[in-house]
């Protein structure tokens, strides 16, 4: 299950481009990341990979097979392809938890009793089994954004789309879906994530993209994008804590702290000895 997008261009109205002639290839990665400041086209190539706007020109290819928009060809993507928007509440439409996640199955006519195993089991995926009666506007906003990753979970998609999905949340939300996401990894789902976090994109991401006023500046594998510091700079964003040590401090490069701390303590004791 793969997109390609080739030379896609996106107007708004009064002919102003959020997307100039972007070229893009999921199969370069597990985990893709797409990068850039407020305003870069990262929501609108979004909507655009999910049918929710069509290209001006260029085209985009699902499994090698172009993107059609009338209702059944739209149908069918998106029981392969889930999004979760930056704000929860886009897409949380019922007042009980339980509901809203098998909101999407009831709609495909999926039987309950399998609805209601995928429920549990996509609520025990993002450590949530204890909301699982709960009303929704009783839960944090953390919390929210779990629930409307499960729903996705729960319809078995075979890529996920998640549009900032930390933005908001305290270091401890945070980790819960840097969890969830290594577990999606590891059962095989393709991640698409756009994100202002560079450290978490730098942690969790195997290739880039960097969006700036709609075009690509840049792409590669994580490491060789992050030691651009121009081109992050220029994007308006910054360069993960890890780059900067390396860079700064003339160490290794490395991709989690764990071995930032190991090399540490390894020749800091040969120093000392």
């Amino acid at each position: 299950m793969m997109f390609k997008i080739n030379n896609l261009t996106y107007k708004y109205e009064k002919n102003t481009s959020a997307l100039t002639n972007i070229n893009m290839d999921f199969s370069k990665g597990d985990v893709i990341g797409i990068i850039g400041s407020n305003g870069s086209g990262k929501s609108t190539l979004f909507m655009n990979l999910m049918g929710i706007l069509k290209p001006t020109s260029g085209e985009i290819l699902f499994n090698d097979n172009k993107l059609k928009y009338d209702k059944k060809s739209l149908y069918n993507l998106r029981k392969d392809v889930g999004i979760v928007f930056q704000d929860p509440e886009k897409q949380i439409f019922y007042s009980m938890v339980y509901d809203d996640i098998a909101f999407a199955l009831r709609n495909i006519g999926v039987d309950e009793d399998t609805i209601n195993r995928k429920v549990h089991e996509a609520l025990l995926a993002v450590n949530g089994i204890d909301f699982i009666k709960k009303p929704v506007h009783f839960l944090s906003y953390g919390q929210k954004k779990r629930i409307a990753i499960a729903s996705v979970i729960a319809m078995e998609n075979k890529i996920v789309l998640l549009d900032e999905p930390t933005a908001g949340l305290d270091p401890i939300s945070t980790r819960a879906i840097v969890d969830i996401i290594n577990n999606l990894k590891n059962k095989g789902i393709k991640i698409v994530i756009s994100s202002h976090d560079m450290n978490l994109m730098y942690e969790i991401c195997d290739y880039i993209y960097v969006l700036n006023k709609g075009k690509i500046m840049d792409e590669g594998l994580t490491e060789n994008v992050f030691v651009k510091e121009e081109n992050i700079i220029k994007a308006g964003l910054e360069l993960p804590w890890l780059v900067k040590i390396h860079k700064n401090m003339k160490l290794p490069l490395f991709r989690c702290e764990e071995n930032l701390y190991e090399y540490c303590e390894k020749n800091v004791l040969i120093t000392n000895n």
